[in-house]
């Protein structure tokens, strides 16, 4: 589905958090052959060993925190994956793991664009839409993965965890693992 995209070296998928950017990302590197980053391996918040990611080739790095470095700052070299997805879709799996009551992530995601109460989701699209790309990018409809193999149907992954790719084994909201503080 996405083999055409590995004449792009790096490749940097992004969107709000919830949007589908670990399954796109996994599918995209399967498709090209790439090797997947999850975005715990930089710390999910940490600029610089994000960018330090990026230094190596033949990667697809899921991004979702890094959306506003992406436009006002790229790394050189990257391709742009934008997940979109419906924002009532995205505040109903925010809300079904526990992203939305953390309050670690949204108040970090916030910070980055100057605010502290609002929708991050909106916020990261509206960016997106109201600045001008430097880089390469395509956008992608989450829908538009249900055609891909790798994708799991709705009613299979109800009591997944956040990765969504294992189940739950206990009643667990956002993982302690998945939060790192900004800068570390």
């Amino acid at each position: 589905m996405f083999e055409d995209l590995a004449v792009h070296l790096r490749i940097v998928v992004t969107g709000p958090q919830r949007s589908g950017t670990r399954i796109a990302a996994k599918m995209l590197a399967k498709d090209t052959g790439h090797r997947f980053v999850d975005e715990r391996r930089f710390g999910v918040f940490s600029e610089r060993r994000w960018r330090e990611e990026l230094q190596a080739e033949r990667i697809v790095v899921q991004s979702p925190t890094m959306l506003k470095e992406i436009i006002d700052n790229p790394p050189p070299g990257i391709f742009v994956v934008l997940m979109r997805r419906d924002l009532a879709e995205i505040h109903a799996s925010m809300h079904r793991v526990g992203w939305d009551r953390d309050p670690l992530g949204n108040a970090t995601e916030l910070k980055k664009f100057g605010l502290t109460d609002c929708d991050s989701a909106q916020i990261k699209y509206d960016y997106w839409a109201s600045h001008e790309k430097t880089v390469p990018f395509l956008e992608l409809e989450y829908e538009s993965l249900r055609q891909h193999p790798l994708f799991i149907l709705d009613d299979q992954r109800r009591n997944f965890e956040i990765a969504q790719t294992s189940p739950m084994t206990s009643r667990q909201s956002f993982p302690r693992s998945a939060r790192t503080r900004p800068g570390t």
